[in-house]
């Protein structure tokens, strides 16, 4: 069913968690383990039908405001279609689409820095959305798919991130170093073109009868392609600052994905209540399409990027995630508090990822034994945060280690129904105190609770001192790797004096630092802090840590409330309810 897109409700709302990085960075784009989760720092998105055939982009926390013809648009999308076929498990080549996305997006002529790589990235998704839905009308009329040209570089997104040694160059970069092509008009129907294809494809001509499934199993009939692809206006705000290691790009590139891919109907509407709000979420299928469409956009920022923004943003919770294998969630997480401090210093994530790279050049083995060391400390700390819960191991037995629950030596290729794993467990956690509070008649036996609340105290505790130490390790380990900087060294000296000991999140040199807080510390003694640190001119939060990842919000988000421009826009977009 069709939503009525002059409903009440109006538009179509996303919105995705930031991240952090908890152990692990830059190691983990070199096939080492890193643990991350999401964060309750959302970046969010209203998409709307354009009546005027016009392609809105609002970047209001951004200073961007972009207008384009849809036309354009899907001139170049029945070029491409006619010249390079869909393909089913991956996104539109980089390649292929980039250089023409810089082209009609026009924002490498008055656009740099951040600003522009964002026009990029939603150019290059809505490029891609409109490619494959003429594609697809094309098979459903019979027509022959052209062949794939040969040569391309692709980057495997059925697994995250690498499984061999890195290449000199990534898709991304291939891509953004390759020329803008001139753009040649379609040629009337029935009339020859003139100008040759890029790469040599056969003519199609109609058979007989319609494909009846087409790629992704889809219908002839079905929304994806029956529905013509309408202009939209496309507003993005952020709750959480960019450039400061936040995954503000990877939750920004899973918003647009997730709105395009919907509003075309290449996936449907969701159906899984994903928190207390009854705001939804999709199938597991469907989340990965979302997540590799998403992590192919936020090369394009980063240049080379592990994908794991892009999946903790698509699947929420928090994760240990290791190049070409699984990721896995981490259950029944200890009762720890997260502190997160904003130095106020940009850096650019690309920057950050080549200084590390040629130090790697520089000095190999050394830089590869500091990643062998980051790896260690991640696998450790995954130890000691996936605790399983009791009914999991046979009746109590705790002390299983996490390679007997799955998590250990990432065995195997990650295929797409691994990535469920991510989504946070809606089981109560189990906690030793429930298998003592009742005895005889339902009477609480109060000295087994106070023994069992008294070990699980001393337990945290222990918990907080370990994860702390291994915070402090592996910072000083980001620091020779060179993406330290002064701002973050004054977070570190502050936060010691109080025996916290935090680490860079992020690609660093800047960005965000975070610690976990010793369980129980008082309110006063959290006040100084935070006004300590805010006296040095640094942000403070302690938000939701390993919430849920994208989802679709059932009424108008509060940021949305107010309208930030006023630009021709008439229908809400289609949710195909």
């Amino acid at each position: 069913m069709h939503r009525n897109t002059t409903s009440q409700h109006g538009g179509l709302f996303v919105s995705a968690p930031g991240k952090i990085i908890l152990f692990g960075e830059h190691a983990v784009v070199y096939g080492r383990t890193a643990i991350a989760g999401s964060i309750d720092l959302r970046t969010y998105v209203s998409l709307y039908t354009s009546a005027d055939g016009r392609i809105y982009l609002s970047l209001p926390d951004l200073g961007v405001e972009k207008t384009w013809m849809l036309k354009d648009l899907l001139k170049a999308a029945d070029r491409l279609a006619a010249e390079y076929p869909i393909e089913e498990d991956q996104p539109p080549s980089l390649e292929i689409l980039v250089p023409i996305a810089r082209k009609l997006s026009g924002s490498c002529e008055d656009q740099c820095g951040v600003q522009h790589l964002a026009i990029l990235a939603f150019w290059y998704l809505l490029l891609g959305v409109a490619h494959r839905k003429s594609g697809l009308s094309r098979l459903a009329r019979g027509l022959p798919a052209p062949p794939l040209p040969e040569g391309l570089h692709r980057t495997n997104l059925s697994v995250i991130g690498a499984t061999s040694a890195q290449p000199e160059k990534s898709e991304a970069e291939i891509a953004l170093s390759l020329p803008v092509p001139p753009l040649t008009p379609l040629p009337s129907p029935g009339a020859q073109s003139t100008a040759p294809p890029v790469f040599p494809t056969s003519t199609p001509t109609p058979t007989s009868t319609p494909t009846p499934l087409l790629p992704g199993n889809l219908r002839a009939d079905s929304p994806a392609v029956q529905q013509d692809l309408l202009a939209v206006k496309a507003t993005v705000r952020f709750k959480l600052p960019s450039c400061v290691g936040l995954g503000s790009s990877g939750a920004y590139c899973v918003c647009i994905a997730t709105s395009l891919l919907q509003t075309a109907g290449l996936i449907p509407p969701p159906s899984i209540v994903a928190d207390e709000q009854g705001n939804l979420t999709w199938e597991e299928d469907h989340l990965d399409i979302i997540r590799k469409w998403a992590t192919a956009a936020e090369s394009l920022i980063h240049g080379r990027a592990s994908g794991l923004d892009a999946a903790v943003c698509t699947f929420g919770g928090v994760a240990s995630f290791k190049p070409g294998h699984r990721i896995e969630h981490l259950k029944n997480l200890p009762d720890l508090r997260v502190i997160l401090v904003n130095s106020k210093v940009e850096r650019n994530t690309a920057r950050m990822v080549q200084t590390v790279k040629e130090r790697l050049k520089k000095f190999p083995e050394v830089v590869d034994a500091m990643f062998g060391s980051i790896d260690a400390i991640s696998l450790d700390a995954a130890k000691i945060l996936h605790r399983p819960l009791l009914e999991e191991n046979g009746g109590g037995d705790t002390g299983s280690t996490v390679q007997e629950n799955g998590l250990g030596p990432f065995g195997g290729n990650m295929v797409e129904q691994d990535h469920h794993s991510l989504q946070p467990t809606r089981t109560a956690s189990v906690r030793s105190s429930s298998l003592s509070s009742y005895v005889g008649g339902g009477k609480r036996n109060s000295s087994a609770s106070v023994i069992s609340a008294t070990s699980e105290k001393g337990e945290n505790v222990d918990t907080f001192s370990k994860l702390n130490d291994l915070c402090r390790i592996n910072n000083q380990l980001l620091i020779a790797l060179g993406v330290g900087h002064p701002k973050v060294d004054l977070i570190c000296t502050t936060l010691a004096r109080y025996g916290i000991h935090p680490k860079m999140t992020g690609a660093g040199g800047g960005g965000s630092v975070f610690a976990f807080l010793k369980p129980n510390t008082p309110q006063t003694l959290l006040d100084m802090i935070d006004g300590e640190l805010r006296s040095h001119g640094f942000e403070v939060w302690q938000p939701p840590l390993g919430g849920p990842g994208v989802v679709e919000h059932q009424t108008r988000p509060e940021l949305f409330q107010t309208p930030v421009s006023s630009t021709q826009c008439s229908t809400p977009a289609s949710k195909h309810k």
